[in-house]
């Protein structure tokens, strides 16, 4: 109802000021027209003054006459001055063969100004040159016109317009009162529905309204609905998938441990086996945990950054003088390209994590006697960090899954190589804390290439 009260005066508003502008527009034009039709026709009557080289007295059947008849069609008075400044002619007689000089007057006389115009109450006085063909000024007429015709005329248009005015308003608040109840009974509507969804209830809202904003109201909030509900299903899921993964070691160990146990006498080298297994199973459930722990410390919105400048190509080495004794267990080259030293405004632990899980994947998921290919280049903007292998690479239908937590590619090698699935989450989650953006590129059987960009200068 506010918008609609709104509207009403908006619109009450906006009609009082076109009434203004009208009245004005009016005044003003009406005014331009009169005073031009004034000079025309002093120009006229001083080409026959000229004529009669100011003597008017004496005509008195024709120009005398005439000016007497103008001054009255005017409403005002005529005063025509000779050169010697002496008032040959007035309308009203009072100042006839008397004297004016001031300043107007001089002015014009001297060619000055080609004409004056000032006003005095409800009348406007102007003063033109008397000239001869050749342009000299031989005198000067002086006309006072009254102005009241277009002032009643202009007082006829505002009273009309206020009439008008007032049936606007009378029209808009029927509209807006109308349209308001309208609008109101469909709010309360989707505010009613919108009540039902702190019950838990997720569907779609239903609400056909009369209304456009109100119809794309409820499909923005149907929108943040499903949003909702893929983020309501996401968290199902990833709960039960952490319950299965935390699961899976420990129901691993239960078996190894009940094995022993079952057995009176156990061989040492069946003891030391399952225990080694056992440890293998606890370090795995270690991983798990400390990746989960990583990646909620990254979603929590207080997550910061302990940004500072680093040497991006420091880095990348010590990443990889890590990671290279991994590889070389199976014959597989790792190679580093830098095309110019970088210095990047970043967190460096978590930033290392990211990498890290990048080189650690293309040494892991590779083919023996693989390689790996490591490459940093900047601009004035970013710096970009291409991490390629020749492996197994990634099918088609998984690349747009494989930043999800948990997912596998191939869960089987991915746990005989220690995986979590939480790798590239996390890997994803650090880059986009430094406004960055990663990118993969991958061809199954012939390998997979991620590019990642990031800003080197950090903006919070």
């Amino acid at each position: 109802m506010l918008i609609f009260s709104a509207f009403f005066l908006l619109s009450v508003v906006a009609m009082f000021a076109f009434n203004l502008v009208l009245q004005h527009s009016y005044a003003q034009k009406a005014i331009e027209e009169k005073l031009q039709l004034v000079q025309n026709q002093c120009s006229i009557l001083g080409n026959q003054i000229l004529v009669n080289q100011f003597i008017i007295d004496t005509f008195q059947s024709n120009l005398n006459v005439e000016i007497d008849q103008l001054a009255n069609v005017w409403e005002g008075r005529i005063l025509v001055i000779d050169s010697s400044y002496k008032i040959v002619k007035d309308t009203y007689t009072i100042d006839q063969n008397n004297y004016m000089i001031y300043d107007e007057v001089v002015r014009i006389m001297r060619g000055e100004k080609d004409k004056s115009i000032r006003y005095v109450d409800d009348y406007a006085e102007i003063i033109v040159p008397i000239t001869n063909t050749d342009k000299v000024t031989n005198g000067v007429m002086i006309a006072m016109v009254s102005m009241k015709d277009i002032e009643d005329t202009k007082a006829y248009i505002e009273r009309q317009a206020y009439v008008l005015v007032i049936l606007f308003a009378v029209i808009a608040l029927a509209v807006a009162f109308v349209l308001g109840n309208v609008s109101v009974k469909d709010i309360n509507k989707l505010n009613t529905e919108i009540r039902s969804l702190n019950q838990g209830h997720l569907e779609s809202l239903q609400l056909k309204s009369h209304f456009n904003e109100l119809t794309k109201l409820t499909d923005s909030f149907n929108v943040l609905l499903n949003k909702m509900q893929v983020l309501e299903d996401s968290r199902q899921e990833f709960v039960s998938n952490v319950s299965h993964e935390l699961k899976t070691p420990i129901t691993s160990m239960k078996v190894l441990a009940d094995s022993l146990l079952m057995q009176e006498e156990v061989p040492n080298e069946m003891y030391r086996e399952f225990m080694s297994d056992i440890a293998e199973e606890i370090d795995r459930e270690n991983k798990i945990i400390t990746d989960l722990l990583t990646l909620v410390k990254m979603d929590k919105k207080a997550a910061g950054l302990n940004v500072e400048p680093v040497n991006i190509n420091a880095l990348l080495e010590l990443l990889l003088k890590r990671i290279k004794p991994l590889a070389a267990k199976r014959n597989i080259e790792v190679i580093f390209e830098s095309f110019r030293e970088v210095i990047g405004e970043v967190d460096e632990v978590k930033l290392s994590l990211a990498f890290s899980n990048l080189i650690e994947n293309a040494v892991k998921y590779n083919e023996d006697g693989g390689s790996v290919h490591v490459s940093l280049n900047a601009d004035h903007k970013f710096f970009y960090v291409k991490v390629q292998d020749n492996g197994v690479g990634i099918p088609e239908e998984c690349q747009s899954q494989v930043f999800e937590r948990f997912y596998r590619v191939d869960k089987a090698r991915s746990r005989e190589t220690g995986g979590t699935g939480l790798g590239l989450a996390i890997t994803r989650n650090a880059i986009l804390m430094h406004k960055g953006a990663i990118k993969l590129y991958s061809e199954p059987g012939e390998g997979t290439t991620f590019t990642v960009r990031i800003p080197l200068k950090y903006v919070n």
